[in-house]
């Protein structure tokens, strides 16, 4: 797997090691977890549990398949503060969705664009990827603005596709294809 470096940040792999800062750093945080899918960790143990689960899933990918799981880490402290994963869901088409997660301590510091930036290079330069999507709870409008200022558009709506707390929720899906992200690259040169 990859190691990535932007101006402040290390992205590295992605490990069951990393439980412990994960359960402290976000996912014991009901803030960060409000609009993802699972539940808040109660235990490191279950933070472990979520590594695994996902490490597993993404294992069960396809050969060939492009994926990756990174820590964010900061370079002037060493503190993992989120992850960030894409993963291939059209192998012919060279297709792959991206998401990522951010303690709150680090909401509002640019590193969630800073890391999104720098899978978005990796993902057209080096592993070859035609398109990259993402979507993101409605209710959730930072992470729009995330996508947004990682120089993806957004696409559209999907409409009550996704239950939170009981209740259907819209996502708001965004994407990137490589030749906008090649035109946006020769437009800030």
């Amino acid at each position: 797997m990859a190691r990535l470096e932007t101006e402040r940040l290390v992205l590295r792999p992605f490990d069951m090691t990393d439980a412990q800062s994960m359960y402290q750093n976000w996912a014991s945080d009901p803030k960060v977890m409000q609009f993802l899918p699972y539940s808040v960790c109660e235990s490191v143990e279950d933070t472990q549990m979520h590594i695994s689960k996902w490490l597993d899933n993404f294992n069960k990918l396809p050969v060939g398949s492009a994926w990756c799981i990174f820590a964010i880490v900061l370079k002037s402290s060493n503190e993992l503060i989120g992850t960030i994963d894409f993963h291939e869901n059209n192998r012919e088409a060279r297709v792959a969705e991206i998401g990522y997660q951010l303690g709150n301590a680090w909401w509002g510091k640019g590193y969630a664009t800073e890391a999104l930036r720098a899978v978005i290079d990796y993902c057209f330069k080096e592993v070859g990827l035609r398109r990259l999507w993402a979507d993101h709870n409605s209710l959730n409008m930072a992470s729009g603005r995330v996508l947004l200022k990682g120089g993806m558009l957004h696409e559209g709506t999907f409409r009550k596709i996704y239950m939170r707390r009981g209740e259907l929720v819209d996502r708001l899906c965004y994407a990137i294809l490589k030749e906008d992200w090649e035109s946006q690259r020769r437009d800030a040169h």
